[in-house]
């Protein structure tokens, strides 16, 4: 979120500073799967699907870098009536605001698009070809390169220690490099914005939660054009990377907290919901895995805008921070820039919460 950011910042002649405590890249958005979809339930998250998937699709020409975007589709498996229909209101939702190619399908049309796939106590399925895979970070390297061709400066291994204060407002940061003044102070430090907003004495309700992420060796039993497929009643997901199978599954025994110590007993627990969905990842041999973290919000939508003179969010994005941060990039510097955002991002408003203005997002793995 932060290289987006600091790139179309930096487009519009903004000197910017970029500081990560750590390696660019190297925290959430490098363990996240790298989907990229419109199939969503409210209207803003599909439109900045949309978006995302135009802005990826033609990232060469904005960054002069690859964002190793494949458009193979996204299959969302439904088991209830209950999920089928949620998914139906979606999916009429997605047409009338342009996703012409979201399709409903049965669960033998399903079966008829992933090898090996067990349908039969399915209720239905939904799937979009113009959804897919991006490369973590060919995206966030291509951002930061470009950034940096403008004039942005990055620190890494650089801890920020607190805010300055210019009177009410923000004016800054104490760093490990020393204090950073600045018109405007952005936090967008993923599962750790809560810590960093508490050195300033908020309470963001941003919480980090564990997932963990298996890939395999080489394997013959999927085609590299089959689709991000998920389960989404046990939130088992599965696509292919490189020439294996990337898979992994949603815990909720993992209590919030920021712990990425992988659990390989949890490798178990996958294998026996895909021996029922998908029993040709049986026959793959498991290569690596490892934990990453979602930043959760109550209602699972970002948290984006103004938070105190000077001082701005873009976190908590609940698992969607990697598909999103093209657009919200974009749309955070024009409004940072012009005064107002380009599009309403009142779902998104800090202080909805206490307004009680939710607009919850319900298809999330």
């Amino acid at each position: 979120m932060g290289c987006s950011l600091a790139f179309y910042l930096a487009s519009a002649g903004r000197r910017v500073v970029v500081v990560d405590r750590g390696r660019i890249g190297q925290g959430a958005t490098a363990a996240c799967a790298g989907g990229v979809r419109a199939q969503f339930s409210t209207e803003i998250n599909i439109r900045i699907g949309m978006e995302a998937k135009r802005l990826l699709a033609n990232f060469s020409q904005a960054t002069g870098q690859t964002a190793d975007f494949r458009q193979v589709g996204y299959l969302f498996l439904l088991s209830t009536s209950e999920e089928r229909e949620r998914f139906h209101e979606a999916a009429q939702l997605q047409r009338r605001l342009g996703v012409t190619d979201v399709r409903e399908l049965s669960p033998l049309e399903a079966r008829a698009i992933v090898p090996g796939l067990e349908t039969g106590d399915l209720a239905g399925a939904t799937f979009c070809p113009s959804d897919g895979l991006a490369g973590p970070n060919d995206v966030t390297y291509g951002f930061a390169t470009a950034a940096r061709r403008l004039g942005t400066v990055i620190l890494e291994d650089t801890t920020v220690d607190g805010f300055l204060d210019d009177g009410a407002a923000v004016s800054g940061v104490r760093s490990a490099a020393g204090e950073l003044l600045a018109t405007d102070t952005v936090i967008c430090a993923g599962p750790w914005a809560a810590a960093v907003g508490a050195r300033r004495g908020l309470a963001l309700p941003i919480e980090p939660s564990r997932r963990q992420v298996f890939t395999t060796d080489p394997f013959a039993g999927i085609r590299r054009d089959n689709p991000m497929t998920i389960d989404f009643h046990t939130s088992f997901y599965f696509h292919p990377e490189g020439e294996g199978v990337l898979f992994g599954m949603g815990d909720n025994s993992v209590p919030a907290g920021d712990d990425i110590t992988l659990d390989w007993s949890f490798l178990d627990r996958i294998i026996a919901v895909a021996q029922r969905r998908w029993p040709p990842l049986l026959d793959a041999r498991v290569k690596t895995g490892w934990a990453g973290l979602y930043e959760n919000t109550p209602d699972f939508q970002p948290l984006i805008g103004p938070l105190q003179p000077g001082l701005w969010i873009a976190g908590g994005f609940s698992g969607h921070g990697f598909m999103m941060a093209p657009v919200i990039g974009r749309w955070l510097a024009e409004w940072m820039l012009k005064g107002a955002p380009p599009v309403d991002l009142g779902a998104f408003a800090p202080d909805r919460f206490a307004a009680g203005a939710l607009q919850p997002e319900r298809n999330v793995v």
